[in-house]
């Protein structure tokens, strides 16, 4: 939601796919088999079984589909997957792989393998990221598959050339709980065989069952303010880095319980003088946690349905909770969703952080529902872990970011603390001013937003 050029990078959108090649024949054209078969008769030599080493609080395990190690973009370096990988076996490509700065971590996968087992020094809750790209040809539902974690199912009808396209970077997140010093995680194919190129299992907390730290229903009489002890409205208009048009009040008539079980956030045309002194010709609601709910690391959701109309802007989204010490960029944005009023099927997700010198940098997707989104309520989400974000539109990733992805010269501005904010933004930069189509009052309603950790 601040000012910053909106020439987005875009990691989601299905592009065109190669013509369908059977993952079955030995040869694909630019690929290659890592690794070659000795028809010498082999030398038998007594070995000692050493566990490879395991998760603990302060290190990663981060693993490849190479025989050597690889490193990232920045340098963070991923083993060799053999101790860890279950079945399988080592393919590589030529191609590029774009939408990432490591494509070294997708252009060789381990393909048909059956799982990990990744030990990990103690008991909690350890976020995994699959890296994954479509590599070998396949087309949308040629390649699909499941993935369990201890046993209970973390992500269904994984399809690449679906989500991301050919040849293009996408992750598979998500967090499980280990109590027994193993990390079991089962890949299951629906159709074809699994693909995976690298693998980041992170140590996320001692939290052995996940929980709702927050959970906003917004149940209570009509006209009455959302909690006081979670949410704050804005009483400002200064545009806020994007020439927005409203005042943002506090107001019931901008901000209040519909008493049905919705948050009502109302954009209005009148003319009002804010407290900044100000007389503009709009007014509209803008509430957040900060100093009242902070987390880090998790799932995040808000059920919304968003108002139409040409110059409606409406957000959920986070900001670091160091903003005031660190200044934005620094403190890092995550927008969970971002609508404007000229693409009323279009919604948005980006991360927002900054590099050398603070100079900002910006990754993100879109996506497009068969509907305008103000027709009905959705649900927008995210799932957060130490090095990667991915943004959900009804439970359907189009946003997957990992710290690998960015260039190295930028940093990941997402390892502390957020808090979360809705607003429905008047006009700005980016969607334009209202005009004589656009409808007033104009309310984003909001069922809930559930924060789990």
């Amino acid at each position: 939601m601040f000012s910053l050029s909106r020439s987005r990078l875009v990691f989601a959108g299905v592009a065109a796919v190669a013509a369908s090649v059977a993952f079955a024949q030995p040869a694909l054209a630019g690929h290659t088999r890592l690794g070659t078969r000795s028809l010498s008769k082999p030398t038998r030599v007594a070995t000692t079984i050493v566990a490879p080493p395991a998760v603990t609080t302060a290190t990663p395990v981060r693993i490849a589909a190479s025989a050597t190690n690889v490193s990232d973009g920045s340098g963070r370096s991923f083993k060799p997957d053999a101790p860890y990988a279950l079945g399988g076996q080592l393919v590589s490509t030529l191609l590029p792989v774009t939408g990432t700065a490591s494509p070294l971590l997708y252009q060789r996968s381990r393909l048909g393998g059956t799982g990990y087992a990744v030990p990990v020094s103690t008991p909690g809750t350890y976020f995994v990221d699959m890296f994954v790209s479509e590599t070998r040809g396949v087309q949308p539902g040629q390649r699909v598959w499941n993935v369990t974690a201890e046993g209970s199912t973390a992500a269904t009808s994984v399809d690449a050339a679906r989500d991301a396209g050919a040849n293009r970077a996408w992750h598979v997140m998500f967090s499980a709980p280990v109590t027994d010093g193993t990390l079991n995680l089962s890949l299951v194919g629906v159709t074809g065989n699994p693909l995976v190129g690298a693998v980041e299992v992170d140590y996320q907390s001692a939290d052995t069952a996940a929980t709702t730290v927050l959970a906003q229903d917004f149940t209570g009489t009509a006209g009455t303010s959302p909690s006081a002890t979670r949410w704050t409205a804005t009483n400002a208009g200064n545009g806020f880095g994007n020439r927005e048009l409203e005042s943002y009040t506090d107001r019931p008539s901008n901000v209040s319980l519909d008493g049905a079980g919705h948050l009502a956030i109302t954009a209005r045309q009148e003319t009002y003088t804010g407290a900044d002194g100000i007389t503009r010709n709009y007014t509209s609601g803008r509430i957040d946690t900060h100093g009242k709910f902070e987390f880090q690391y998790g799932t995040a959701v808000a059920r919304m349905q968003v108002p139409g109309g040409q110059g409606m802007w409406p957000a959920f989204w986070a900001l670091g909770s160091n903003i005031d010490t660190a200044g934005w960029p620094v403190c890092g944005e995550i927008d969970v969703l971002e609508n404007i009023g000229a693409e009323p099927t279009t919604a948005h997700a980006t991360l927002h952080g900054a590099g050398l010198a603070g100079v900002p940098w910006l990754a993100g997707a879109l996506t497009n529902a068969s509907a305008p989104l103000s027709g009905d309520y959705h649900d927008y989400g995210m799932v957060w872990g130490p090095n990667a974000i991915s943004v959900s539109l009804d439970g359907r990733t189009y946003m997957a970011v990992s710290a690998s992805d960015i260039a190295p010269i930028n940093n990941w501005n997402f390892n502390h603390p957020f808090y979360l904010l809705l607003n429905l933004a008047v006009g700005g930069t980016w969607p334009g001013s209202p005009d004589a189509t656009t409808q007033f009052p104009a309310t984003m309603s909001v069922d809930f937003v559930h924060v789990t950790t």
